[in-house]
């Protein structure tokens, strides 16, 4: 039997989401009409000449929750395919999540890392652990893939509680079982990889897995310590991907920034200094990009296809894998 116990670092996903489109930095970038009045907000599709915007060319994974439920305590996931450049985007929902545990900085994590696969939380459900047939959602072609941990780890003794992608292996899993074992499993095929157990003597897994390299990790039962350690209510580092950072709505990264033209979006900052924000204010996406010293945001290209849900939080951009 498993005891539940609440996370000691980090915001539940569901319930930290639920919130932001409150807090999203505001802004606005508008056109005027003929007759005075302001028109539609418009993105144009002229880049400036002295920024380098290739990545806008391709195409970006963007990750939207809405909520639901009497209290919002049903968290749904939207991952959006968009090519800014052309505005070509696909959706696809995942199925909805009560009192999810991932804390909005691992929201990176329910993503592989070739941008193909998603899961809804970290928390394995019910259903699932108790029947060992695991389901991991196509982001390309929609639908699920069952995996079988049984099968996979050869053993019939694995009750699996936990996971979250390794963001540097694509395709790759790392699944915590009720005996503290850690396996990796790729969605593609093949044997789990039993890897180094966690330690349980004076310590305990509350589904954390860290942020940037997607290693679980215990908590100290009598203090806020981790193991590893950087996993605590004080280590607060950003989320790092393809050398860049993944800025959410609401994170203190995007607030730093010259005043957002979105009511409710999220961003990243490329390691070479240009900064791209995504708006979600309508059923459309548009996308912006700021200069390293820049001041004012540049519209970028063509609004996306009609795909963006009605978002409670907008926790995750990733650029164009490599």
């Amino acid at each position: 039997m498993r005891t539940a116990i609440s996370r000691l670092s980090g915001v539940p996903f569901a319930a930290a989401l639920a919130t932001l489109v409150l807090t999203a930095g505001c802004g606005s970038v508008s056109v005027e009409s003929d007759d005075g009045d302001q028109a539609k907000e418009t993105p144009s599709a002229t880049p400036s000449s002295a920024a380098d915007t290739s990545s806008g060319e391709g195409t970006w994974l963007l990750g939207m929750t809405t909520a639901g439920g009497i209290d919002g305590e049903t968290s749904t996931s939207v991952y959006i395919s968009y090519n800014p450049s052309t505005g070509q985007a696909t959706a696809r929902e995942l199925p909805g999540v009560k009192a999810a545990s991932a804390s909005a900085e691992e929201a990176s994590l329910l993503v592989s890392a070739d941008r193909q696969w998603a899961i809804p939380d970290t928390t394995i459900p019910k259903a699932e652990e108790k029947s060992g047939e695991l389901s991991v959602y196509s982001l390309t072609r929609g639908g699920a893939t069952k995996i079988d941990i049984g099968d996979r780890t050869g053993r019939d003794d694995v009750t699996p509680i936990a996971w979250a992608f390794d963001p540097e292996r694509a395709g790759t899993l790392r699944v915590v079982d009720t005996k503290s074992r850690v396996w990796a499993v790729n969605v593609a095929g093949g044997k789990a990889v039993q890897e180094d157990p966690l330690p349980t003597n004076g310590w305990v897994f509350l589904n954390g897995f860290n942020r940037n390299t997607g290693e679980p990790y215990v908590s100290r039962i009598d203090n806020e310590d981790t193991l590893p350690a950087g996993n605590g209510p004080a280590d607060t580092d950003p989320v790092t991907r393809e050398g860049g950072t993944v800025l959410p709505a609401g994170s203190p990264g995007i607030s730093e920034l010259p005043p957002s033209p979105c009511r409710l979006g999220a961003g990243y900052a490329e390691a070479e200094g240009l900064t791209w924000v995504f708006c979600a204010d309508a059923d459309t996406v548009t996308a912006f990009y700021l200069p390293e010293g820049a001041k004012e945001w540049t519209a970028y290209g063509k609004p996306s296809t009609p795909v963006a849900p009605e978002a409670a939080g907008f926790p995750l951009v990733l650029p164009p894998a490599e």
